[in-house]
C-alpha cells in the first residue's frame, strides 16, 4: 500500500483548536478518522494499540505543544504462531 499524506495549518482560536482535538478523540475512540480540506481527503483506521508522544516547550512568550499519535497495522501473525523444526518430522 502506498503512502497517503495530509497536512493542514492555520491560525485558530483556542475553541477551534479544542474542537479539532475533540473530533480527533471521537474518531480514535471509534477506530475511524476522516480528514478533509478542500480537494484533499484522507481516511484512517488506527490500530487497537496506539503510540502517543507529547512534547511541550515554553520559552519567554512562546509556547508549543506537539502531539504525535502513531500505529502499525498487524498482519495477523503473532510471534507465538511461529514453529521452527530441524531434522525429520516426528513420527517418521
Amino acid at each position: 500500500m502506498g503512502k497517503d499524506h495530509f497536512e493542514f495549518a492555520r491560525m485558530a482560536s483556542p475553541d477551534e483548536v479544542a474542537e479539532y482535538l475533540s473530533s480527533l478523540a471521537v474518531g480514535l475512540k471509534r477506530g475511524e478518522l476522516s480528514l478533509e480540506s478542500g480537494e484533499r481527503a484522507l481516511r484512517l483506521s488506527p490500530a487497537a494499540t496506539l503510540k502517543l508522544e507529547i512534547k511541550v516547550k515554553q520559552k519567554d512568550a512562546k509556547g508549543k505543544i506537539e502531539l504525535e499519535i502513531g500505529w502499525k497495522r498487524s498482519n495477523g501473525i503473532r510471534t507465538t504462531d511461529l514453529r521452527v523444526a530441524a531434522g525429520p518430522h516426528p513420527g517418521r
